[in-house]
């Protein structure tokens, strides 16, 4: 009877030592969400610099050729009262002098300056408090992409935190 309870007894420790042992080896369910999580957050990571550096790319080649869409509103308005500005003086130095059509384009050279002027009051003020009308389409995604990396970092950084709180349990 004695040997058979040894027996008995040495296989239930075994068996607790082996389920013990692979208890520790494998790790816990959170363990495992945390990893994952990690691992998707890292891929949402690298597709997003693909994208950031798709958009950088993006904006210099159209800064680079002019395009509108590396132009914001606010500098678009500005570009449209200076070509006015240009038109209203190549038209005065075509009219006759002191003829009524000159007078009637000085007085809108007049206007088109002032207009000139308070887009340019526009894009300096909406420039200087950050609004996006003050920023092209261009540069928007790029900082759209810029924000998207910094908060796919942070939780990155949370995961990693998460993942060494479960592993420590």
């Amino acid at each position: 009877m004695k040997s058979i309870y040894k027996a008995l007894l040495s296989v239930v420790v075994a068996a607790f030592v082996f389920t013990a042992v692979a208890a520790m080896a494998q790790p816990s369910l959170a363990v495992k969400e945390d990893q994952a999580q990690l691992k998707a957050d890292k891929a949402a990571l690298q597709r997003q610099i693909k994208r950031l550096e798709a958009d950088e790319a993006r904006l210099k080649s159209d800064t680079a050729e002019g395009r509108m869409s590396a132009e914001s509103k606010d500098a678009y308005e500005v570009y449209k009262a200076k070509q006015a500005v240009k038109g209203e003086k190549k038209d005065i130095a075509a009219d006759k002098a002191v003829s009524l059509q000159m007078k009637a384009d000085k007085a809108a050279l007049q206007r088109q300056i002032k207009r000139l002027e308070a887009a340019e009051a526009r894009l300096k003020e909406n420039t200087k408090e950050g609004r996006m009308s003050a920023e092209s389409k261009d540069s928007e995604k790029v900082y759209e992409d810029k924000q998207n990396v910094k908060g796919l970092k942070k939780d990155i950084a949370a995961d990693k935190a998460n993942l060494k709180a479960d592993e420590k349990k």
